[in-house]
């Protein structure tokens, strides 16, 4: 690569990186040191793969021009201004010096012993009638289970891509929707829990073994997303049930980066050796592989603005769920742009391209602009106006939704992840954990109840 070229790409990149810092350092600021709030989380995201695509340089032959650096930049302070702004003009934040009040206790939330026990009797039958059903559709007499699982996954990215559907329909498919909402019930309340320290260890591991049940439809389709996804939603449980304890008012940034650092160690080298047991390989070391996975969006998201594919209907990209949908009421076609086309980078391929190539390819820069304000307002519409400051008592609900959309934010930097959100089937699984939070959860005695107020700047 010519050296010239070489320093313009670095410069690019560098330019990036301190935009970024900048945009985190404005919004960590202007959400009063929220570490964990959407702008904050976004932006850091964004700082780690573009750190990683920068360490990458040499190694993958990076060609990164400067208008990649000013869509990405233009697009993280779009959507940090639309969240400052919603809290200041719907959720009357950021106004000044003004009285709130916070209430808060640490009652325990209880599920009866036999409806737990229910619960994972009913998540093993469906966990174990779906693995018939993969064993069924695959065929063949496969060695291992972890053959069937990597066979699977090949014909359900081939059925999304050819034909817009999943190869698993009917009964199992709803039936598993029970299965992960069970997970999501039961980390929002495994870690409140945790946070007031009230549960028996039995309790808790009836918990564990319902969040763990609800990732293996995940892990038997040869992914791991399942996983990150309850990995984000455990952090932004704990997260919001340790303030709604010790008041919002308490800042946990520094434990939290503590946290990140730490599962980066431990969850980086779990996710590069599971490739075995889910049947798939890869000849890359472990470091060029978490490199891949965590940068390799910012280079293809280049890529595409160099060499765009042709848009052929209106949201094909970003809202997969929503033509589903509408084809199904016979109002225009499904969409097969759930998997994106695979870029050539460095020594292998890709194709996630960061949170701004599907909306950019659906509705061009001006909607693109538009989709992430939306987006920014949707996630502090649930945070600042129906979660932060509430008790536990008033938000419970949204807490459980929040912690399923959080992976959304937490998956930026890499991927636009509203074919998943934006759909019936998020609608659904969200509702049963919430109706099942409504009709199984009971609240224990509280052993203590603090009201209190005090002024602060907001």
């Amino acid at each position: 690569m010519n050296l010239v070229i070489e320093v313009n790409i670095m410069v690019s990149l560098i330019i990036l990186i301190l935009i970024e810092v900048f945009l985190f350092c404005f919004s960590y600021y202007f959400s009063e040191h929220d570490i964990m709030s959407p702008s904050c989380m976004m932006c850091i995201m964004f700082i780690i793969s573009t750190t990683f695509a920068l360490l990458n340089v040499n190694n993958w032959k990076i060609d990164f021009s400067f208008n990649t650096t000013a869509l990405i930049g233009s697009g993280l302070l779009v959507y940090v201004l639309a969240e400052i702004f919603f809290r200041y003009v719907f959720c009357g934040q950021l106004h000044g010096k003004l009285y709130v009040q916070n209430e808060y206790d640490n009652s325990e939330l209880i599920i009866k012993p036999i409806i737990l026990d229910a619960m994972i009797a009913f998540n093993v039958v469906v966990v174990f009638l779906y693995l018939k059903s993969i064993i069924s559709i695959v065929g063949g007499n496969m060695t291992n289970l972890n053959s069937y699982f990597h066979a699977y996954r090949v014909m359900g990215i081939n059925s999304m891509q050819y034909q817009g559907t999943s190869i698993t329909n009917g009964s199992i498919n709803f039936l598993l929707r029970f299965v992960v909402a069970s997970g999501y019930l039961a980390a929002f309340i495994g870690m409140r829990n945790m946070v007031t320290k009230n549960a028996k260890r039995s309790v808790q591991l009836r918990y564990a073994i319902i969040v763990i049940l609800s990732l293996m439809p995940s892990l038997m389709t040869g992914g791991r997303t399942g996983i990150l996804r309850m990995f984000a939603a455990l952090l932004i449980y704990y997260y919001i049930c340790w303030h709604q304890i010790n008041g919002w008012d308490k800042n946990l940034s520094m434990k939290y980066i503590r946290i990140g650092l730490f599962s980066f160690f431990i969850i980086a080298p779990a996710f590069y050796f599971s490739l075995e047991m889910l049947g798939r390989a890869t000849k890359r070391t472990i470091i060029d592989y978490i490199s891949d996975y965590l940068a390799s969006s910012i280079c293809l998201l280049d890529q595409y603005l160099k060499s765009p594919v042709p848009c052929v209907s209106w949201g094909e990209e970003s809202l997969v769920g929503v033509k589903k949908l509408l084809s199904s009421l016979g109002l225009g076609e499904l969409s097969t742009k759930y998997n994106l086309e695979f870029r050539h980078l460095g020594i292998g391929e890709s194709n996630v391209y960061t949170f701004f190539r599907r909306p950019l390819h659906d509705f061009g820069y001006g909607g693109m602009y538009v989709f992430v304000v939306l987006v920014a307002f949707f996630f502090s519409w649930m945070y600042y106006k129906k979660i932060k400051y509430k008790s536990y008592q008033k938000s419970a609900g949204w807490t459980i939704a929040y912690g399923y959309f959080y992976y959304w934010i937490m998956c930026s930097s890499i991927v636009q992840y509203s074919a998943n959100m934006i759909s019936v089937g998020a609608a659904i699984q969200i509702g049963i954990a919430v109706i099942g939070y409504k009709l199984f959860v009971r609240v224990g005695k509280s052993k203590r109840r603090i009201n209190f107020q005090k002024v602060r700047d907001r």
